[in-house]
């Protein structure tokens, strides 16, 4: 009896310790406000660092500059800043501090190339009010789900009622936490673009393929606005479905996937339907972990979506401790979403054109990951950098099975003042032994003028529901 007592009290300590774990004092989210606390409501440090090249946050960009119009290209609000010096393969070692391991093994490669512009940094991101608001509401409140639905999963399920749409944990202590925020950061409740994308040889010459992007964000819609059908429903809700049709090459025009990731469980339920076969299958390698991304040639995981995303139903990876740190990191990235830009403007051997790319001083998020005993993925051992203003990721460090550093990738951020929110305006991902390198479709303004737009965020822009059902898919697939 003293046994079975003893073994209660443990379990129940146990339960009530994990329960507590997410959640903050009311004392610790005072920290967290809109104006005039310690944190802004992302959990960011409001103020600059002790030198001022990192400026305190006020808001960032409140409203689009002039000459910007809705449903227009974006226009570059910090377009008459000037460099403030160039990191290259000469001098890297005096700012090796502030660099990852993977921008030095970049200037090792390609030491008369590769180059960093360092501009003045500018705290530019911005949210809604709404999301600033609920984003403080969560820190005392979100938690994940107890019991936890399996081993594995103790930071994969968010307990219902919990949060509201917002940054679910913008005090984090942990790595699962960081996942969490990062994975489904702010972006709108849906979009739809044609999004261009390329595989580079190592000659700098490409094979360019493009595919309409359909997202659709149940987690950021309100009530009214949410779909009630059951593949929204279930599972805790869903928060994120995605879809894509590969419109070129020749070859695979036609194919389209869709997939929702859910609260509950945050394996892709995904679905693909084959123009050849005129039918739908269920695709449970899309967005699963080390699947080769689509249309990446192999030169991407699936995983490496947003730098490191949370996807399969288990956490394969063990974290480390958080840190934050000053590094150099891309941001503005105006310059490189301008229309009339290519591909050869872009795409240069092993990396993308300096020209092009615009880096300044920001605070990050640095998380280690070590995969766990009994799993196995290509990349064992990664590193994940994430903006502390907006939890977008922007820097990705991926080693191979031999712990040698092999893949180096970064996000090209900016942010979308219509909305607003910081998302990503392309990226690319090098490979430093082959000597190729890769880019998610996420380049608008690449194709053709008279066909090249920015992505709808309009509800205009919203996909139809529908695409995310087996049924649904099947009758897009027909068209």
């Amino acid at each position: 009896m003293q046994v079975w007592r003893k073994w209660i009290f443990v379990t129940l300590t146990t339960l009530a310790a994990s329960a507590a774990v997410a959640k903050v004092s009311p004392e610790e989210a005072a920290r967290l406000g809109i104006e005039g606390t310690e944190l802004t409501p992302m959990g960011a440090i409001r103020a600059g660092n002790a030198d001022g090249s990192i400026p305190a946050w006020e808001g960032g960009i409140t409203q689009p500059p002039a000459g910007y119009k809705e449903g227009g290209w974006y226009v570059d609000p910090y377009a008459d800043d000037k460099i403030l010096f160039s990191i290259t393969a000469q001098n890297y070692q005096q700012y090796a501090d502030k660099l990852s391991a993977g921008q030095v093994a970049m200037f090792k490669k390609y030491p008369q190339t590769y180059r960093m512009d360092i501009y003045p940094s500018r705290r530019s991101a911005s949210f809604p009010k709404w999301h600033y608001e609920n984003s403080i509401w969560n820190a005392t409140n979100t938690d994940w789900c107890n019991p936890s639905p399996g081993t594995n999963r103790e930071k994969r399920c968010l307990a219902e009622g919990s949060w509201r749409a917002g940054t679910f944990f913008p005090i984090p202590k942990d790595g699962g936490e960081i996942m969490f925020n990062h994975t489904f950061f702010y972006m709108g409740e849906g979009y739809t673009s044609d999004s261009y994308g390329y595989n580079a040889f190592v000659d700098g010459t490409y094979a360019e393929h493009l595919k309409r992007d359909r997202f659709f964000l149940p987690m950021w819609m309100s009530d009214a606005d949410r779909p009630t059908a059951d593949v929204y429903t279930r599972k805790g809700g869903a928060a994120l479905c995605f879809s894509q049709e590969d419109l070129a090459p020749p070859r695979v025009a036609g194919t389209i996937f869709s997939a929702c990731i859910y609260f509950h469980d945050t394996d892709a339920d995904a679905y693909l339907y084959v123009p050849g076969q005129r039918r739908v299958r269920k695709a449970p390698e899309i967005g699963f972990y080390d699947s080769p991304g689509t249309g990446s040639d192999g030169l991407r995981t699936a995983d490496s979506r947003w730098m490191f995303f949370v996807t399969g139903t288990e956490e394969w990876y063990e974290y480390s401790k958080p840190v934050r740190r000053e590094m150099y990191i891309p941001y503005n990235s105006y310059k490189i979403s301008q229309p009339g830009i290519t591909f050869k403007d872009i795409v240069r051997p092993g990396h993308n054109n300096p020209d092009l790319k615009r880096y300044e001083l920001h605070r990050v998020w640095e998380l280690e990951l070590k995969l766990k005993p009994g799993f196995r993925h290509l990349s064992p051992h990664r590193k994940l950098y994430v903006d502390e203003d907006s939890w977008v990721g922007v820097l990705g460090d991926m080693h191979d099975a031999q712990d040698n550093l092999w893949r180096v990738s970064e996000a090209y951020a900016m942010n979308f003042y219509n909305l607003p929110m910081v998302y990503f305006w392309g990226d690319d991902h090098s490979d430093l032994i082959s000597g190729r390198h890769s880019a998610l479709n996420a380049y608008y303004n690449v194709g053709p003028s008279d066909k090249a737009t920015p992505p709808d965020f309009t509800k205009k822009g919203l996909p139809d529901p529908e695409l995310y059902t087996p049924a649904g898919l099947r009758k897009f697939g027909v068209r």
